[in-house]
């Protein structure tokens, strides 16, 4: 037997599959299929006028072969064969029409109307060759009819006119008409089409442009813009003299509002303070946006610094102005970092680096200001940029330390707790505390890997103590809101826990007020996932913040810190004094335990015990310290909480 399935193409006998048909070849064929049907009504029509008006048999004959022939292309066109199929059709016309011309009246028959028409047939479905060889032959045709008419070869029918002669004029009018209407309507679609994409590719054109010169969000011209903004200030600046001036605006806690009311709302914020900036500047300054939470606005024109620093100024106060967005009140606040042009910078990037320089000494000094740059701020700058280096390497190199404060019950002085306080042991400037690093930290999302090691490093601390003995111990550890918006502050509670063996029950979380007033729909869901282990929670700083009832309604805690910037004025403030009664009460009629911090000597301590405070911490018991000393103090302290037991019970006794 032979194998004939190796020579088979599999994509198209062996499945049986026809292979795809272009829209192209489906258009084509769509055409011929009408040229074709015009074309054989109109030999029927032929057949039929000569056959009974002239009696022409020949010409019958002829017309009824190209009929048939048609009929046999129309086949082929229907199978796809669209080459083939034109082939057929213009050969056919050809062939039939020459024969009756040369049977018929020659040069002065009506069928050489036609020749025209199968050269249009030609150009719109035959291919180069195709209509070469066709019209090469309809040349041909032409001069050898001519050719045996001069010279007698043949003796032709005298033209005369009649019914059959106008019958076939009109079906070759009629056909050609039809045809060149095609091409017409094809031409003018083509051109529709074409006109279309070009106005598509201009609207693409000049999107393109626009993204890549404005920024999407807010509409305002973007860095590469600002730029060139920039440079022909300058340029019209040294032609007209005068100065020119770059503002570097940073919104202050812009992080905290897209963090904890997520980013739709955070994309709001920035719209409505692009439409502020623009609004608060004059028609010949520059508002760009520059990335982020970052504006920069360029001044021309200006006569000296005071005019840029009014005009700072006025930024300031508009960007201060509260804002409402859905359910949501909004304050914002920006710092505004200057640079004067041609004195402060050689370059569009020197420019903008000494204006962010400046920008950020605004926010040390205080944020919601407006500063200058100086040389001396070149120094504030490269410190940053150590520190935020420093920091990258202080996790690889494990630089941080947990220091521990106690927490004492007011009533009996027993250390109960502990709050975890991070420290960073840095190799050239010593022991460092948070607020040299900490908004650092949580700007470059660095918090997320140190708040880790918090946990895990807080949580074995105490499982460490519950192992020595002091197992009612509890541990309190600080999170940041970034913490619950970028990283899975579930998985990793869960994490330190288990690798420590600690039970939930012992791990206190302190959140901040304006954590719980940002996105508190995502807290809420967090905080209960974690309540599931047995985890309890605490307000830091309680008073200082928006403190009000709608937040505790929605979260379960169990206590409230109240902020040591009233608890160290107690006894000389009454206003201080009334609002630390006032959340103690505040405190005592939700069932919630009060924890004061920054309680310093025994006086306060007195008092606030005498108020109804639960606990307190402060240097009057004790500073933080490292996990070794505190648990020295801790022995010490439960040793002497036994002897003042035992001597209490002494003296009950005796009485």
């Amino acid at each position: 037997m032979l194998n004939t399935s190796a020579d088979t193409p599999k994509n198209t006998m062996t499945t049986g599959h026809k292979p795809p048909v272009s829209e192209l070849a489906r258009f084509r064929a769509q055409r011929l299929t009408q040229v074709y049907w015009i074309t054989l009504v109109g030999l029927g029509v032929a057949i039929i006028a000569n056959w009974k008006i002239s009696a022409d048999l020949t010409t019958v004959l002829i017309l009824s072969l190209a009929e048939i022939l048609l009929i046999w292309g129309l086949r082929d066109l229907k199978n796809n064969k669209v080459d083939q199929a034109a082939s057929i059709l213009l050969w056919t016309l050809s062939l039939s029409l020459t024969g009756s011309i040369v049977i018929n009246s020659g040069l002065r028959d009506p069928a050489l109307l036609a020749y025209p028409a199968i050269l249009i047939f030609a150009a719109l479905f035959g291919n180069t060759r195709l209509f070469i060889s066709l019209f090469s032959f309809l040349i041909f045709s032409i001069i050898f009819v001519g050719a045996t008419d001069i010279y007698q070869w043949k003796e032709f029918k005298q033209f005369t006119i009649n019914w059959t002669n106008i019958t076939d004029a009109l079906i070759i009018l009629i056909v050609i008409g039809f045809t060149v209407r095609f091409q017409a309507l094809d031409l003018r679609n083509a051109l529709k089409r074409l006109e279309r994409e070009n106005e598509k590719f201009r609207v693409s054109e000049a999107k393109a442009s626009y993204l890549a010169q404005y920024d999407s969000l807010t509409g305002l011209p973007n860095r590469a813009l600002c730029e060139n903004r920039f440079a022909l200030a300058l340029h019209t600046q040294q032609r007209r003299g005068g100065l020119c001036a770059l503002l570097f605006i940073d919104l202050d806690n812009f992080k905290t509002i897209n963090d904890s009311l997520g980013h739709s709302i955070g994309d709001a914020v920035l719209k409505t303070i692009a439409d502020r900036i623009t609004d608060s500047i004059r028609a010949s300054d520059t508002a760009c946006r520059f990335g982020g939470d970052e504006f920069i606005v360029i001044l021309t024109d200006l006569q000296d610094a005071t005019q840029a620093e009014r005009i700072s100024t006025k930024l300031l106060r508009t960007l201060s102005k509260p804002l409402q967005l859905e359910q949501h009140f909004i304050d914002t606040s920006a710092s505004i970092g200057i640079v004067l042009a041609p004195q402060d910078g050689d370059s569009f990037d020197a420019y903008c680096k000494n204006a962010d320089i400046a920008m950020y000494q605004a926010k040390a000094d205080g944020k919601n200001l407006c500063r200058f740059f100086n040389d001396q701020m070149n120094t504030l700058s490269k410190e940053r940029f150590e520190l935020i280096t420093g920091l990258r390497s202080a996790i690889k190199r494990r630089e941080f330390r947990l220091h521990y404060q106690p927490k004492i019950s007011l009533a009996s002085g027993k250390w109960i707790g502990a709050e975890a306080l991070l420290r960073w042991q840095h190799p050239e400037k010593g022991l460092l505390a948070p607020g040299i690093f900490m908004d650092l930290a949580e700007e470059t999302g660095l918090i997320i890997d140190i708040g880790k090691w918090v946990l895990q490093e807080a949580c074995t601390q105490c499982r460490i103590w519950h192992d020595q003995g002091f197992d009612s111990l509890d541990i309190a550890v600080n999170l940041s809101s970034v913490q619950f918006s970028r990283g899975n502050l579930e998985r990793e509670v869960k994490k330190a826990l288990r690798k420590s063996g600690l039970d939930g029950h012992y791990l206190e979380l302190e959140l901040t007020e304006s954590l719980l007033l940002g996105d508190a729909e995502n807290v809420r869901t967090q905080v209960d996932k974690l309540r599931a282990h047995g985890i309890s929670f605490s307000i830091d700083d309680f008073g200082t913040g928006y403190s009000n009832l709608s937040y505790l309604s929605k979260f379960d805690i169990e206590s409230l810190k109240i902020d040591q910037s009233f608890v160290r004025k107690i006894l000389n403030s009454e206003q201080d004094l009334n609002i630390t009664i006032a959340i103690i009460n505040f405190a005592k009629s939700l069932g919630l335990t009060t924890v004061a911090e920054g309680i310093e000597d025994a006086k306060i301590m007195a008092k606030l015990k005498a108020l109804g405070c639960d606990l307190g911490q402060g240097y009057y018991w004790s500073k933080p310290l490292d996990a070794e000393a505190f648990t020295q103090q801790l022995q010490q302290n439960l040793s002497k909480c036994s002897a003042d037991t035992s001597t209490s019970g002494a003296t009950e006794s005796n009485h």
